[in-house]
């Protein structure tokens, strides 16, 4: 292993860094890759890109069936062989995190391979499967959001576990998820390898559904069987399957509630789909994630929307509101990333340094918000060894990210922001919509006074600008909060993105509001946002009674890990029951394809409860876990706002943390946002990547007795010990001139394993400092970097081979 010890000392024991290896696509594909590939960009960029599509997907697609397996068909043209790339999607590449296989989606098609030779974690020229989906007559009736023509493409997959067998999920542009098995996936590389003659079926999906608009965010829970999919229709969709056996834990919540349908739902029979919107003020939702309960078993879920808004969500309790938590005031806040860190995720750290990667007097003050003090920790960036883009000192003390104060959120007067350059609406919405982009005006007019207060949009994604319009609150810890709306910037219009309702401060204007929320505005809520009578979603409520006769004499056998069924299901599952947590109801799902259709097809339903939750389960929660939330640049670190016992703690943040990268083709326009998250539990570490190109290593660290930061306590924060590719790296040339397809984050091969196993199942359990784990950056040339990483003896220092 070569490694570049390092000169100087940062205060704390930091990453080790050695050699990046690169397979570039003329590696990967043969000569004449780069030509191809330069070709398709300026075809996109000309508009000229388009394909003849047969039942909504191309022609002439490549694929794995067992026809063509051991025949000797003619080799394929080269511009056939290399995948085309979807454009303005999230992470589109996942590692299983039990076997050697890597997953890249292109389209609406998924490769699969078997790395080789480690650690340079090389892809074979050909992959080793190939499989693809089609819409179906509910996919084509949704439609998509990025590509009005060939809407059937990839927006995301991940791979997680589902009790002990391990799953690949994707969902695609049309509202389709499909879940595939990896063990299938395993057992057909390995005989296909092997050379075996024998029958070889082509693994498939074993369950497909359609979430009703363009779907985006990816969770799954191993122990609580859920599949977590969020969309375009501002709700999170969560897929229950059926229990055999009821955990001894979740036994016990069951019984704590008092709630039919919460009962029936938690002892589920069959399979269920739970349907959770955000409140009023939501919108579209690139990226969430589980929230657990002190036993392990899912509780909540959070999702971060494109506002920036941190929403936490209830999955289980009827009938309770829907917390926002908003980001910290500035001009544009897009939301991408999120995960959930528990504290032993965390390392102990002593020190300002060891804390939060910078000395305690190069900490800048933040502003005050009701969550408490916002700690700046830019200046640590210029400590970063080998960063690519360092900023300087006077840089980061020039340029900073405040524009404007909250005010007093508890007095009622608030101080609105200034006025932004131009008209960034079209800007905006073409970097979420996945547009081209509208330039803006060279001299940036006024916005004028908004002739009518009383507009709304029809599909609730607007804002309301009426003084007296009401809604939902975004924080349940405090009677007022202030919160900075981009007014029908981001609604959601599926007919006409670019029509002039996206502009409510009139042509030219800039569209930004302040909006006061407060919890009193519920009586007399907009009728467009009040949820529809029960008969409007094609649903027939449920006699729980009749459809669920219970047996107690099933109830608590087994442990919880062999509560759950885990066999392979002979064909892919029909969810017969829909739950609807903020109406408190559940429903037959419906049986026709006209009923289905009418309820993918659904009007929006909000949440507009004003029920609190359960002030203990999130007080618990603030206790055991911290949030991290990215957005188009920054890392914000911070927990949930407490009532019962609210004690100001720093809020940790960090902008623009990957330095600055110049779009030199538009398509990089609109790549800026840190919208890949992996956490890796094991090492301490997470994982966060930028659409742009690079990558960013952070330790998660703690201080049981807070580290003082300007007079305030820091007792969760964290520090960055890497930006990835490093500037030798860059100098050498090895970050191409494109952004990132994916990431991907997984376990190194273990020696002595079979059957394409990353360890042996008797292998004993690795310790910190012997588990490895490989970061592979996919780039948009086909292009892939790869790096080795692991922590010392110590678990202290992490180390990058």
């Amino acid at each position: 292993m070569e490694q570049q010890q390092p000169n100087n000392s940062r205060g704390f024991r930091e990453a080790v860094l050695g050699r990046c290896f690169v397979q570039t696509c003329t590696e990967r594909f043969g000569d004449g890759a780069v030509e191809v590939i330069r070709q398709r960009e300026r075809d996109h960029l000309d508009y000229d890109d388009s394909e003849t599509l047969v039942h909504g997907v191309p022609v002439g697609q490549i694929v794995t069936d067992t026809e063509q397996n051991g025949t000797g068909t003619m080799q394929p043209s080269l511009e056939k062989r290399i995948p085309k790339m979807a454009y303005y999607r999230n992470n589109l590449t996942a590692l299983s995190q039990r076997y050697n296989l890597y997953f890249a989606a292109y389209e609406n098609r998924i490769f699969v391979y078997r790395p080789r030779s480690v650690p340079k974690q090389t892809l074979p020229r050909e992959p080793n499967l190939i499989f693809a989906t089609k819409p179906d007559l509910i996919a084509r009736r949704v439609g998509g959001s990025l590509d009005e023509t060939f809407h059937h493409q990839i927006n995301h997959i991940a791979t997680g576990f589902l009790g002990r067998e391990e799953v690949l999920v994707s969902v695609y542009d049309d509202g389709s998820v499909f879940v595939y098995y990896t063990r299938p996936i395993a057992e057909y590389v390995d005989k296909k390898l092997l050379g075996c003659k024998g029958s070889n079926p082509v693994p498939t999906y074993f369950f497909a559904d359609n979430v009703g608009r363009s779907a985006w965010g990816i969770a799954v829970h191993q122990k609580s069987r859920l599949i977590a999919v969020s969309s375009n229709r501002h709700e999170v969709t969560v897929f229950a399957f059926g229990l055999y056996r009821l955990p001894e834990a979740m036994s016990r919540r069951r019984e704590r509630s008092d709630d039919s349908h919460e009962q029936a739902v938690l002892r589920r029979k069959r399979n269920w789909r739970i349907v959770i919107p955000l409140g009023i003020f939501g919108n579209n939702i690139p990226n969430i994630a589980f929230w657990d309960d002190d036993a392990g078993l899912a509780e909540k879920i959070a999702a971060i929307d494109v506002r920036g808004v941190v929403w936490i969500l209830d999955i289980w309790r009827p009938r309770t509101k829907a917390i926002g938590i908003p980001p910290r005031p500035r001009r544009n806040n897009t939301g991408w990333g999120i995960a959930l860190l528990p504290n032993d995720s965390f390392l102990p750290a002593q020190s300002t340094t060891d804390m939060l990667g910078l000395d305690r007097n190069d900490i800048l003050p933040g502003p005050r918000t009701i969550g408490g003090r916002w700690i700046d920790v830019d200046l640590g960036l210029a400590n970063v060894r080998s960063h690519p883009a360092p900023p300087t000192r006077q840089q980061l003390q020039r340029a900073r990210p405040f524009l404007f104060a909250v005010g007093n959120v508890h007095g009622g007067q608030t101080t609105p922001p200034p006025p932004l350059p131009g008209n960034p609406a079209p800007h905006l919405a073409a970097q979420i919509n996945g547009l081209p982009a509208v330039p803006a005006p060279q001299t940036p007019p006024l916005p004028p006074p908004p002739e009518d207060d009383n507009s709304s949009s029809d599909d609730g994604g607007g804002q309301e600008n009426d003084e007296n319009a009401e809604a939902a609150p975004l924080l349940t810890v405090t009677n007022q909060v202030v919160l900075p709306m981009l007014s029908g910037i981001w609604a959601d219009d599926e007919d006409d993105p670019w029509g002039e309702d996206e502009d409510p401060a009139g042509e030219g204007g800039n569209g930004v509001e302040v909006a006061l929320v407060t919890p009193d505005s519920l009586s007399e809520a907009d009728e467009d946002d009040q949820e529809p009578e029960d008969d409007e979603d094609g649903l027939t409520p449920m006699d729980l009674a009749k459809l669920y006769p219970f047996e107690p004499g099933i109830e608590n056998e087994g442990d919880a890990d062999s509560a759950f069924i885990d066999e392979y299901p002979p064909q892919p599952p029909r969810f017969e029951t829909v739950y609807y947590p903020h109406r408190g109801k559940t429903y037959i799902s419906p049986r026709t394809m006209a009923g289905c259709l009418h309820f993918v097809q659904r009007a929006r339903s909000p949440n507009i409860n004003r029920e609190q939750q359960d002030a203990g389960v999130l007080e618990d929660f603030t206790s055991r876990c911290c949030i991290l939330r990215t957005d188009d640049s920054d890392i914000e670190m911070f927990t949930v706002p407490s009532k019962v016992n609210h004690r100001e703690e720093g809020i940790v943040f960090c902008s623009n943390a990957i330095g600055w990268i110049d779009p030199q083709v538009g398509l990089m326009t609109h790549c800026q946002r840190l919208s890949m998250v992996a956490h890796v539990p094991e090492l301490s570490l997470v994982v966060v990547g930028s659409a742009l190109g690079r990558v960013v290593l952070l330790t998660p660290t703690r201080s049981e007795d807070g580290v003082l930061c300007l007079e305030t306590p820091v007792r969760r924060g964290y520090r960055i010990d890497w930006v990835l590719p490093t500037r030798e790296d860059e100098k050498a040339r090895r970050r191409p001139d494109c952004g990132l397809h994916g990431i991907a984050v997984g376990p190194v091969p273990e020696g002595g394993a079979t059957g394409g196993l990353l360890r042996s199942d008797d292998a004993p359990a690795p310790s910190p400092a012997t588990r490895r784990y490989r970061l592979m950056m996919h780039y948009r040339d086909h292009r892939i970097l790869s790096y080795d990483i692991g922590r010392d003896e110590r678990g202290e220092e992490l180390l990058i081979f």
